[in-house]
Formats: structure tokens, C-alpha cells, sequence
């Protein structure tokens, strides 16, 4: 009896010992795991030449390694950070390291993070690398968030880029128009202050206060609005033909077949109303290559209306039938009578197209008329002004277009003679010929 206790003694504190020593040694080992983080952190922080911060949070650690003095832990860098804690184990760590590359823009780089997880899990520990991700793009002198202003040279480039992330915002999905008219009221860059945007060598990317993006748009899409790039307008004896007014079921089709037949790209300006009766004819226009761009929708005179009734004359009647016809926004104006005022201007954002050839076809309404003012005034780089609902247009077109070649000319689009860089709040006549809207209505 004694022996069986004794044996019962002997076991049991077998046992105690055995499982002493098991805690012990997972305890030892976990140490050891923890150490081992440690020791690759404090490696790399007296590594680093740059600027070292830690900060605690409530589910871990975090250290950046920072490359300049002045680089900010800005909230979309702490959220970024924060947001690559391990989900799970013990002692998560993330090692943040911040560098710099070179940007399309000059004296702004792009700021891309590297981010390295560690944790303790089972005893042992994990890392994790967490591939390189580009961060807003930051001032090269003081690595402090580069603005807007850091990026173009006024603010009208920033809503010419304000513009096209719209445009890129439609295109994504399939609008109805009254989420049309949301996304052409969103703010996006509001400001040449504002910071909430990504540049890299392929797209600009707006982004919400925690830097999640809001929407992307192709770099070769908006990079002739960014300092210290140019875009190419046509060079030689161009010219540039534009049609108002249409469509037209009638007169319309009959201009594209001219056009056609003389191998001639133009621009046509639709007002809502013939988008509206006509929306085959407009799309077969678009179907033959040529340009379009709007005239309003009801072709008001748009300096004695309100801002709010012009914007809605581009934007909102205009906008919405022009998208169901195309699905896209448009991208040039032609103003009523060539007549814009500057609150006008302020209220949208589309650059206003002119002429310095005015065929006087409304006029005249003759054909022979049209032919000889149109000769008489042509000039390298202009852009004439014709009606595609006037049938003496129609009549004029294939010796308008002969008597032009006959003098050398080559026939070009808008945009083509202009370049891409068209801004809102500029009014342009030709080639070389561009204002500011200046006119207090």
C-alpha cells in the first residue's frame, strides 16, 4: 500500500515536472520567437540613415522608416500602415518602409511604401512581405504631401482634371440622369491646396480622406494639364471645318456624304433638342469619325441667364442627352452666338470653341455666297464656322472643300488643330488664338 503511494507520488510529481518543463520551454521558445522579431526590427531601424518613428496602437506596433525630416505620418499613411497589422498572433509588428521615385512632374516625387508583418504564432515567429504600394506623391525638397498646385500652374488645369475624372467616373458604370448630375457636381480636387490624389507614370488617381481611391484616369488622358508638359497642336496650312446647329435628318447625312466622298474629318457642335428628335443621325456622325461637341440645348444666349440656367443648358438638359445618345460626357462647347460671359464660364468646365471664319451661311443662304467668303478669309490654323441644318451648306460643301484644297489646305478636327490641352474658362478662334473669358456678362 505504502509502495502503491509512493508511486502515485513519484507520478504525479512526474508529471508536474514534465509539464513545468513543457511550459517552460514553450514559454522559452516563444521567447525566443519574440526575440528574434525584435532583433530583425533593431536591425533595421540602425540600418536606416532616414528618420525612424514607432508608434503603439491598441492591435500592435508600427515602425516607419521615413526617408526625409519633414515627411508627414499623414492620416492616409497611419491608415495604410495600421490597416497591414497581422489579423492574428501575438507581438504583430509592421515595418514600414516609406521611399521616394522620380514623377512625371518636376520637384514632385512619388512616395511608395514597403511593408514588412511580423507576428508570433505556435511558438514561432512569421513575416510577411507586403508588396510595394504607391502613396500620394510628395514635395522632392521636404518630402511634406504635395498639393495640387505642385502639380499644375493654375486652376484651370485643376478642373480640366477635375473634368476628366468625371469623365472617367461615367465610364464606369451605366448612368442614369440623376446620378449623371451627382457625378458632375462632385468636388473630387476642390482645391489647389487639396492633397487627396496618387500620380504615377500611368494614371492620376483621386483619392478619399483614408486614401482609398475614388476613381483613375489614364495619365495620357489629363498629363498635357501638368506642369511643365506641352501638347502638340497641328503644324502646316490646316484648317479646321464646324457645323452648329444639327442634327439634322434632312441636311445632316448630306454633309456626312460630302465629307465622306473628300476624305474630310470635321467638328460638329449638336444642340440638345436636335439630339433629342434625331439621335440616329447624331450617332452616325460619331460612327463616320467626326468630332462632336455641344451647343446647348435649347441655343440660349447664355450671358443674360443665370449661372445656375447656363449650367444647366451644358450640364443638365444638355449633359443627359448628350450621354444617352454617346454615353460619355462631352468635351467642347460652342457658345450660342460665340457669346459667353465669365460667371458663365466659372460654372462649368468645358473649354469654349470660336471661329475666325465666319461663312455667314445663316446669312446669305446661298451657295455661291458661302463658297466666296469662305475663300476670301481662309487662314492657316482657322476654324470655320458653317450651319449643317442650312441647305445652302449643303449646296456650298464639296466646292468649299475643293477650293480650300486647291489652295493647299489640309482639313483637321478641333482638337487636332488646337492640341489636347484645351482648358475651362478659355475661348479659342484658331490656332494660336486663345483668350481668357474675361466678359462679366
Amino acid at each position: 500500500m505504502k509502495q502503491s503511494k509512493r508511486r502515485m507520488q513519484t507520478l504525479l510529481i512526474g508529471c508536474v515536472v514534465f509539464v513545468a518543463v513543457v511550459v517552460g520551454l514553450g514559454w522559452h521558445q516563444q521567447h525566443v520567437a519574440v526575440q528574434r522579431v525584435e532583433q530583425v526590427l533593431s536591425r533595421a531601424k540602425h540600418a536606416y540613415h532616414g528618420r525612424v518613428v514607432t508608434e503603439k496602437t491598441a492591435t500592435g506596433q508600427v515602425v516607419y522608416l521615413l526617408p526625409h525630416k519633414g515627411t508627414a505620418l499623414t492620416r492616409a499613411l497611419r491608415h495604410r500602415a495600421q490597416a497591414a497589422l497581422p489579423k492574428q498572433g501575438q507581438h504583430r509588428v509592421v515595418l514600414v518602409q516609406v521611399s521616394t521615385g522620380a514623377s512625371v512632374v518636376s520637384g514632385v516625387q512619388q512616395q511608395r511604401l514597403t511593408v514588412n508583418r511580423y507576428w508570433v504564432k505556435a511558438r514561432h515567429d512569421h513575416q510577411q512581405t507586403v508588396t510595394a504600394q504607391s502613396l500620394r506623391p510628395v514635395r522632392a525638397a521636404t518630402g511634406q504631401a504635395a498639393t495640387v498646385a505642385d502639380i499644375v500652374s493654375d486652376d484651370y488645369g485643376r478642373r480640366a482634371i477635375n473634368y476628366a475624372a468625371k469623365q472617367a467616373l461615367v465610364a464606369k458604370h451605366r448612368q442614369t440622369p440623376a446620378s449623371l448630375a451627382q457625378v458632375l457636381d462632385l468636388r473630387l480636387l476642390n482645391s489647389m491646396t487639396a492633397t487627396n490624389f496618387r500620380l504615377s507614370s500611368r494614371q492620376l488617381t483621386v483619392t478619399d480622406a483614408t486614401g482609398k481611391a475614388e476613381v483613375s484616369v489614364p495619365l495620357a488622358r489629363i498629363q498635357m494639364y501638368l506642369k511643365g508638359q506641352t501638347s502638340p497642336v497641328a503644324s502646316g496650312k490646316v484648317i479646321a471645318l464646324t457645323f452648329d446647329d444639327g442634327p439634322n435628318s434632312a441636311t445632316t447625312p448630306q454633309i456626312l456624304k460630302t465629307l465622306a466622298a473628300a476624305k474630310v474629318q470635321a467638328t460638329f457642335f449638336m444642340v440638345g433638342t436636335g439630339l433629342t428628335k434625331y439621335p440616329d443621325t447624331a450617332r452616325a456622325v460619331a460612327h463616320a469619325g467626326h468630332e462632336i461637341g455641344i451647343h446647348t440645348y435649347d441655343h440660349p444666349y447664355l450671358p443674360k441667364l443665370t449661372p445656375a440656367a447656363a449650367k444647366d443648358e451644358i450640364y443638365g438638359k444638355m449633359a443627359a442627352t448628350y450621354y444617352q445618345v454617346f454615353g460619355q460626357l462631352p468635351t467642347l462647347l460652342r457658345p450660342p452666338f460665340g457669346a459667353l460671359s465669365l460667371p458663365v464660364a466659372q460654372a462649368e468646365d468645358l473649354p469654349a470653341i470660336q471661329w475666325s471664319i465666319d461663312s455667314q451661311d445663316w446669312r446669305s443662304r446661298n451657295a455661291a455666297a458661302i463658297c466666296q467668303r469662305v475663300q476670301a478669309t481662309a487662314e492657316p490654323g482657322g476654324i470655320v464656322l458653317m450651319h449643317d441644318i442650312q441647305p445652302a451648306t449643303v449646296q456650298a460643301l464639296p466646292s468649299v472643300i475643293q477650293l480650300l484644297k486647291a489652295q493647299g489646305y489640309q482639313f483637321v478636327t478641333v482638337s487636332q488643330l488646337l492640341g489636347g490641352r484645351l482648358l475651362p474658362g478659355h475661348q479659342y478662334f484658331g490656332r494660336g488664338d486663345e483668350r481668357l473669358v474675361t466678359a462679366a456678362g
